[in-house]
């Protein structure tokens, strides 16, 4: 058993220097990863849209040259200019500002959300990942344990201790575990490749070694639940969609209200020299107002989908309060079963499947026992060590899922 544990120790030696933490890991997938920071430049679209909302009517100014066959009836030239400037007396502008602010919260809200997930896979990819590694170390263990008695049987079938059937049978065996521990390498080499595309790009060689601890979960389901209806970033921007759907309706009822013109001009006209109807110089102003006929206003169809978007967002909402507490009770559901799971797998579980494991190559290496046995012997170790390591790691993402459940991940 010793032997076992000291090659299981051995063999993460090599990666200790190189080994990234937990809590490096998850600061890179903040910091770097590439979707997260994709992401978050909606919060500065948004905002800049929330700007843009902001714009006031850009008034109107016209220039205008009139020549009344000046040349030939001497009726005068003329030179106009005119200002104008229509506003909604419903007040469409702050409408819209409203609108983009409940747009830019909404933003916000998802982006942590997108963040919310963005941890949950980040804690579960890492939970594969030292499941994988566990389970490298483990099939390396085994496999050079199982060449080193392969060597030693070819000997003693030269020596005739053993028969020549039982050499071959090890040196096949040998083989057969060092094609799984190469499997394995190769599902933790790609473990590894996800950590680094998580956390933007961060090298790894290894993960530090250890136990995954999550941390207890200590409150009632219910209390559970509570919780998640108060953190839930989804439930947040669901609660200001309902807020927008009633601010897009504001804004159709304000832009149907009428828009006035105002309007304002100058003109100047040169004098005028024709004998049948002669008149001086003089300057004109002219002031106006402008008000359209809002025929366009009898057709409801505008209001009426407003009005329908702001049932539906109290349906969605609804709809998202139900989704979350349902979660959050099966992932507290799967907790406890893997809760219950990783305690079956006691440390003196693994120690007596290791026991019996060292007895068996004993009595074999003596002549007590078949290599039969013997290989019955490390597979009921291999078989109950992956279990110990599934259930650990099934933990672990099962914790993860229940944060991202509850949003105490965010």
């Amino acid at each position: 058993m010793k032997k076992i544990f000291s090659l299981l120790a051995v063999a993460c030696l090599p990666f200790a220097a190189a080994a990234q933490t937990f809590d490096s890991f998850m600061s890179a997938v903040e910091k770097h990863n590439s979707g997260y920071l994709a992401e978050k430049y909606n919060i500065d679209i948004a905002e800049a849209n929330t700007q843009a909302a902001k714009v006031f009517n850009d008034p109107e100014l016209s220039v205008e040259y009139g020549d009344n066959q000046d040349r030939v009836l001497m009726m005068g030239r003329s030179l106009e200019a005119g200002l104008s400037y229509s506003f909604n007396i419903g007040n469409p502008r702050k409408a819209r500002i409203s609108v983009a602010r409940s747009e830019e919260e909404i933003t916000r809200a998802l982006v942590a959300d997108y963040f919310r997930n963005l941890r949950k896979d980040a804690m579960v990819a890492w939970a594969e990942a030292w499941e994988a590694r566990e389970m490298s170390s483990l099939k390396k263990s085994s496999a050079e344990s199982m060449a080193s008695l392969a060597a030693s049987d070819s000997l003693r079938a030269a020596a005739g201790e053993i028969g020549r059937i039982d050499a071959k049978q090890s040196s096949i065996e040998a083989r057969t575990f060092r094609g799984d521990w190469l499997r394995a390498q190769a599902d933790y080499s790609n473990a590894l490749t996800n950590l680094s595309v998580l956390s933007g790009g961060m090298p790894f060689s290894d993960i530090e070694y250890g136990d995954l601890r999550p941390a207890p979960v200590d409150p009632s389901v219910e209390a559970l639940v509570a919780m998640a209806l108060e953190r839930r970033t989804d439930l947040k921007a669901a609660l200001l969609s309902k807020d927008l759907s009633e601010k897009n309706l504001a804004l159709v009822r304000a832009e149907m209200a009428p828009e006035l013109g105002l309007n304002m001009g100058y003109s100047y006209n040169k004098e005028v020299r024709n004998e049948i109807a002669p008149a001086p110089k003089f300057n004109g102003v002219t002031v106006g107002v402008a008000i359209p006929l809002k025929f366009s206003s009898a057709n409801k169809g505008n209001r009426k989908a407003a009005e329908n978007a702001v049932l539906q967002a109290d349906a969605a909402y609804e709809e998202a309060c139900r989704q979350i507490e349902a979660e959050v009770r099966m992932a507290w559901a799967s907790y406890q079963a893997a809760l219950k799971a990783a305690e079956e797998c006691s440390d003196s579980m693994l120690a007596d499947a290791g026991d019996i494991l060292e007895s068996r190559m004993k009595a074999y290496r003596q002549g007590e026992s078949s290599l039969l046995d013997y290989l019955l012997a490390v597979r009921v170790y291999n078989d109950t060590a992956e279990s110990c390591i599934g259930a650990k790691a099934a933990l672990f993402s099962s914790w993860a899922e229940l944060l991202a459940a509850v949003g105490l991940n965010s």
